[in-house]
């Protein structure tokens, strides 16, 4: 059994090689877009993606991950919290990175204020739905990208209600 020191070095080379990885995956967009870039990791130590509920499935923290109980028709929506900086505006792709297998379907969709309706702005599955190193890359829908986004909400569809460990959640903005 390791202590609690050596899983949180394990914990923080995750991290950083997640990070490595979603830059390797941008390759070729300008260094101010990587900048910009936004992404929520989850478990301990308390982190930004910590703020992330469930409103179907459950979504319990761990230790450098979440995990993911997906309910009886194998569906997790998850809610990132309100008042998302101003790089999720201009998302060009969305990368979830979930361990092992089984992903179906990711649905992304938007609301531009508290009392507003969900609009999807990302729709995979099947061939659509990209599995990289970095984890599955959604592609958002072409249209209007200079509204507000307030909140996303993600609705991830697998192929059995087994747990999975979600690690990360990534937006990344488009080229300017």
């Amino acid at each position: 059994m390791t202590d609690v020191r050596t899983r949180n070095r394990i914990g923080f080379a995750r991290r950083i090689a997640g990070l490595l990885a979603i830059a390797a995956l941008m390759t070729g967009v300008a260094s101010p877009s990587l900048v910009h870039a936004q992404s929520w990791t989850f478990g301990a130590p308390p982190s930004a993606g910590d703020a992330w509920t469930a409103e179907r499935g459950t979504l319990t923290l761990g230790d450098g991950e979440a995990r993911l109980q997906p309910d009886s028709n194998r569906r997790v929506v998850l809610l990132s919290p309100p008042g998302l900086p101003e790089s999720v505006r201009t998302a060009e792709k969305f990368v979830v990175q979930i361990a092992g297998s089984g992903l179906q379907r990711v649905r992304i969709q938007a609301r531009r204020d508290a009392r507003g309706g969900w609009i999807t702005i990302a729709d995979a599955s099947g061939s659509a739905l990209l599995s990289t190193a970095t984890g599955y890359v959604i592609k958002r829908k072409s249209g209007a990208r200079d509204s507000a986004i307030e909140r996303l909400r993600i609705e991830l569809e697998f192929r059995t209600t087994n747990p999975r460990e979600l690690k990360r959640i990534a937006v990344v903005p488009a080229k300017r």
